[in-house]
């Protein structure tokens, strides 16, 4: 067994398609459950960011090891992690009565670009516990310390005394008002 794990961590034709196919697998089981709630960053960007983090990560082995840089194989990987930044800020939306939505989306690209790096450079254990780890956390907690369930809802009544008889029969039903906004018409 330990054979062939050493030989899945040296770069070869065989290893590379290995890694990349792998890359593809994590990044498409996170994808996926992003995609079932309707994220902006789901199935095809999930893979294609670990992918393309498997791919820096063995360009940057490939050039230490093959043409010989003297650099560091994992600065690439760095750049790529930056980068994730820029692409988990475009799935961050802040609605019109400032809810932030999207965070665990970016977190998810975030992380599941560091998974591609680990693919690329060969640890394949801190990958596969990685994903699996991400993949319980955004599956099964996604409600974990939400004691309330929060939602917003826009009334239209004529006569302030409307606006009171409503408000009593929302507290009545046991429902918390958190804010109310009144607008003229």
């Amino acid at each position: 067994m330990n054979d062939i794990i050493q030989y899945l961590r040296e770069l070869s034709l065989a290893t590379m398609v290995i890694r990349l196919v792998l890359a593809m697998l994590a990044g498409g089981l996170i994808g996926m459950q992003r995609e079932r709630h309707g994220r902006a960053a789901g199935f095809r960007t999930h893979i294609i960011v670990c992918i393309g983090s498997t791919m820096a990560a063995m360009t940057g082995i490939f050039m230490t090891q093959t043409m010989g840089f003297d650099s560091d194989p994992m600065r690439l990987g760095a750049q790529v992690l930056s980068g994730i930044g820029f692409l988990g800020v475009g799935t961050i939306l802040v609605t019109g009565h400032l809810h932030v939505k999207g965070l665990t989306t970016a977190a998810g690209l975030w992380t599941i670009a560091a998974v591609g790096l680990a693919i690329g450079a060969g640890f394949y254990e801190a990958a596969l516990v990685c994903v699996l780890i991400l993949a319980v956390v955004m599956t099964f907690l996604g409600n974990f310390g939400s004691r309330r369930i929060k939602m917003d809802v826009y009334l239209e009544v004529t006569g302030s005394r409307n606006i009171n008889s409503v408000i009593k029969t929302i507290e009545k039903t046991g429902y918390l008002i958190d804010n109310i906004e009144v607008h003229p018409a």
